[in-house]
């Protein structure tokens, strides 16, 4: 029997994935079964557990796909000189809506990780893969901005929450406007404090759009 290549098997969970993400579509993941996903997939039972042992398994590299891949892209980045936390979130959110993110999936692991603990789990680690990502940038423009680093890791919360209040807002309400988001984001603290340089997790993602 001939030998499975990895990008074989690769291009298959990419399929079982793709499937998986269709059934959320039109039914919802708490809905969700492995059945479900057999069917939309095409493939037998024996081929989906294969591949994966739980359904799990399966919401961990849908939940990665969604919600995580960025991250990645964020530490492999290599600037001259850093963005700033609010150019950096505006990066991050164009990137998703370029890849046309479905982000009714994403709140959908969110809303499930209340009461699921094992997507609860998935859920904290590509959120805290993203946190960390943000505050590495958050850092490197700290330091090259010539200010305190040390506020890099609050930084990276309000950036975060940033993010995911805007991908809610988005899945609920329809296409935000992101460049009117962003500007937003200067009301949250008065004009005399945002002259003052990045003292808070507040005050830096405000000065980023200075």
């Amino acid at each position: 029997m001939p030998k499975v290549s990895a990008a074989y098997r690769q291009a298959k969970r990419d399929d079982i994935v793709d499937a998986t993400l269709r059934v959320i579509a039109r039914r919802g993941l708490g809905a969700l079964t492995i059945a479900d996903i057999i069917e939309e997939s095409g493939f037998s039972a024996g081929s989906v557990y294969s591949h994966f042992s739980t359904k799990h398994e399966i919401i961990e590299l849908v939940a990665t796909r969604v919600i995580g891949d960025r991250a990645d892209r964020l530490n492999a980045e290599s600037e001259e000189f850093p963005r700033s936390p609010l150019e950096t979130v505006r990066w991050w959110l164009a990137g998703l809506e370029h890849d046309e993110l479905p982000y009714a999936t994403a709140v959908q692991i969110w809303g499930e990780a209340a009461s699921d603990p094992g997507i609860r789990a998935i859920a904290e680690a590509r959120m805290a893969a993203i946190e960390d990502a943000f505050a590495a940038a958050a850092e490197r423009w700290l330091i090259a901005s010539g200010n305190d680093p040390s506020s890099s890791r609050d930084t990276a919360r309000a950036m975060l929450t940033f993010c995911q209040g805007y991908i809610v807002r988005a899945a609920v309400l329809g296409r935000q406007d992101l460049e009117s988001s962003i500007a937003a984001v200067e009301l949250l603290t008065p004009s005399s404090d945002r002259r003052s340089g990045p003292r808070s997790s507040g005050t830096a993602l405000n000065e980023a759009s200075g």
